[in-house]
């Protein structure tokens, strides 16, 4: 598992990435998010970014403060330039540098979260959104098997939970074997689930992380239980969480 700091370093260094693309880039389509150009990826993160922070700065008694920060982040013009975007993210990430255990709101879990829990979110969110940007370009994927692992982790733990919990679906129990670069087993990850139903997947770490994302992958095999488990949690993000283009 990734260190804090190790978390916070990997989300500056997808922020700087994603908004340091050329202006050629920037407009080239976003396969694994139909409808966004690589700007469009660079817009999400930027206007997150500006929610994230309201959350952050919040405490978990303050629900609202999730719905305050998108209305601040749609309050922002549409247009702004990579280096703005970047700022507004990056104003979000400095917020998690202090104390690790300090209360505030996570939208994941609807209530109580820490700086900690926020930068494990932020790591792991963008993370994949630059490995979408990166398959776009054609650019190798830059993420580690250790990345790839702690990011799973999250996913597992908290992220495909809440989309359980937005939806009110449970599709069954998920259990994801990811495999390092000599094959190995780099860790084990599970969604517990209270039905019968149950699938096994493996395969090479980032693949893995994005098929649990509902991304476009290869290389995983269900080898184990029911594959339509898998395609139920994969549904789950695209119904629960579908933001627009932003600008």
């Amino acid at each position: 598992m990734l260190s804090h700091a190790e978390r916070i370093d990997a989300a500056r260094s997808a922020i700087g990435y994603i908004t340091g693309r050329t202006a050629d880039e920037l407009e080239q389509p976003v396969p694994n998010c139909p409808g966004w150009t690589v700007y469009n990826a660079a817009a999400h993160i930027g206007r997150v970014g500006i929610a994230w922070e309201e959350m952050i700065t919040s405490p978990p008694e303050d629900p609202q403060s999730r719905e305050r920060g998108y209305a601040r982040s749609a309050e922002r013009p549409a247009g702004a330039t990579t280096t703005e975007l970047a700022s507004w993210v990056e104003a979000a990430i400095d917020h998690l540098v202090d104390d690790t255990e300090r209360r505030c709101y996570f939208s994941m879990t609807g209530g109580e979260g820490t700086a900690e829990l926020w930068a494990w979110h932020a790591a792991s969110e963008l993370g994949i959104h630059r490995l979408d940007v990166e398959a776009a370009l054609g650019h190798d994927h830059s993420m580690t098997d250790e990345q790839a692992l702690d990011a799973a982790t999250y996913t597992c733990h908290y992220f495909l939970p809440a989309m359980r919990r937005v939806i009110g679906r449970d599709p069954g129990r998920i259990t994801a074997r990811l495999l390092g670069a000599d094959t190995t087993l780099a860790g084990r990850v599970t969604v517990e689930s209270e039905t019968l139903e149950g699938v096994t997947i493996e395969g090479p770490a980032v693949q893995v992380l994005l098929a649990l994302w509902g991304r476009p992958h290869h290389g995983v095999e269900a080898i184990g239980g029911d594959p339509e488990v898998l395609a139920g949690w994969r549904a789950l993000p695209g119904e629960a969480f579908q933001f627009g283009t932003w600008d």
